[in-house]
């Protein structure tokens, strides 16, 4: 992380409407995490966004104007992500996003995309629309944070081994072997729990299985029979998967797993799982 002064609310931060200011890009996996989530809850008018379409002269994610080109954010005055990190305690670069921003300070005091997703679904329950899911519920603590973990090494860094890689032919057949390994054992196990067939079911026998909290939940989603937390962190680095990742590679898109695809279609069929930014950002 870009900062050694990352808080967390609850303990440190009081949250509140109006109070920060979100940095995110509709073409970040890590940004999505926390779109999906505040839409889901209902807090994009309690946590409004900072966009950011792309990188500027100086390298990092730029910011945008009030009319969405490329300029300074109306609210942070910036151009840059580096200048909203400037004046921020601990700040080593190279800046990052998500990033929240606290308005009175105007300091990066979140630059965690997960802790973001977890403290919007639980230190913000009193800001939430009365129809809010609970993407953290309390029978499936265990569960979640098992995903949370295996997704982390198994999906998310791999993927990001591939996408820097730059042309690095070993680096990217480890990173494709650890993904597609981890693609088969979550289909492998949605198809149980679902009554469907598997793509590789023998993967089962040799690979690196999720904690048995996680193995055990498995439902209509990856917790139960409901969308929480674990399916966002798998959903959008599916999405980057689908739509970038996959296409620069030549592999097989995500219906070869059945039990997977469905799930993902399903999710992404599903109101507030994809937003507008992130269909522009992703070419849907």
């Amino acid at each position: 992380m870009p900062i050694s002064s990352h808080k967390r609310f609850g303990s440190e931060l009081a949250p509140g409407p109006g109070r920060y200011r979100l940095v995110a890009s509709g073409a970040c996996p890590y940004c999505r995490r926390v779109l999906i989530a505040r839409r889901l809850l209902g807090l994009t008018n309690a946590l409004r966004v900072a966009w950011s379409y792309g990188r500027g002269e100086d390298g990092y994610w730029q910011l945008t104007d009030g009319s969405g080109l490329p300029g300074e954010d109306p609210v942070l005055h910036a151009t840059s992500v580096a200048e909203v990190y400037a004046n921020t305690p601990g700040y080593t670069p190279p800046p990052t996003i998500p990033a929240l921003v606290e308005l009175a300070s105007g300091e990066v005091v979140m630059d965690s995309s997960a802790d973001l997703l977890f403290d919007l679904a639980t230190a913000w329950k009193p800001f939430q629309i009365a129809s809010a899911p609970d993407l953290y519920p309390e029978p499936y603590h265990l569960a979640i944070d098992a995903w949370q973990r295996w997704l982390d090494d198994h999906v998310a860094a791999p993927q990001g081994k591939i996408i820097h890689a730059d042309g690095d032919a070993e680096l990217v057949d480890a990173g494709v072997l650890t993904l597609f390994t981890a693609f088969d054992v979550i289909d492998t196990l949605l198809a149980r729990a679902t009554g469907m067939e598997a793509a590789r079911e023998d993967v089962m026998t040799f690979a690196e299985h999720p904690y048995l909290a996680a193995v055990t939940a498995v439902g209509q989603y990856l917790c139960g029979n409901k969308p929480t937390a674990a399916d966002i962190l798998l959903f959008t680095q599916i999405q980057s998967y689908e739509y970038s990742t996959r296409e620069e590679l030549g592999s097989p898109s995500i219906s070869f797993w059945p039990a997977l695809a469905r799930w993902f279609r399903a999710l992404e069929n599903t109101r507030y799982w994809v937003g507008s930014e992130e269909r522009a950002a992703l070419g849907l």
